[in-house]
């Protein structure tokens, strides 16, 4: 029969390797997120300089204008959505976090249990020195 202990180690170690998946996946959706709305700023950034031109017309100005209110409510939907892939990558670390503490808890356990074997080893070693010491005739010393 194996050893339960194992078993569970077997699993812990499932687990980690799901949750550090789970991290990766959302810190790759955080980093599009993150791109996403620096595109946003940059567009904004350049279509602002773009308006302010001296040499743009009032027709230059007004279709910024109606731009700029679309894309403020990308912006706001995008900033929605890197701040909810920030949230899980967080519970992801604590996800992880706590599946590490886990396993290195098996682990821990697993060498406490081996340290007690082995003392028992010594334990059962030194009684059979002893009973044959025990046994042994008490004589008078080297001939």
């Amino acid at each position: 029969m194996s050893d339960p202990l194992n078993t569970l180690l077997r699993l812990r170690r499932l687990a980690v390797d799901e949750a550090r998946q789970a991290l990766a996946d959302c810190l790759r959706t955080e980093a599009e997120r993150a791109a996403e709305m620096r595109a946003l700023d940059d567009a904004v950034d350049r279509e602002t300089a773009a308006a302010c031109d001296l040499a743009a017309d009032d027709h230059a100005v007004e279709a910024f204008a109606v731009w700029l209110k679309r894309t403020r409510a990308e912006r706001a939907a995008a900033a929605e959505a890197l701040l909810r892939a920030e949230v899980r990558t967080q519970e992801a670390r604590a996800v992880l976090s706590v599946g590490e503490r886990a396993r290195r808890a098996v682990v821990e356990l697993q060498a406490t249990r081996e340290i007690e074997r082995l003392a028992e080893d010594l334990k059962r070693d030194q009684s059979r020195i002893d009973e044959a010491a025990a046994r042994r005739p008490h004589g008078g010393g080297p001939s």
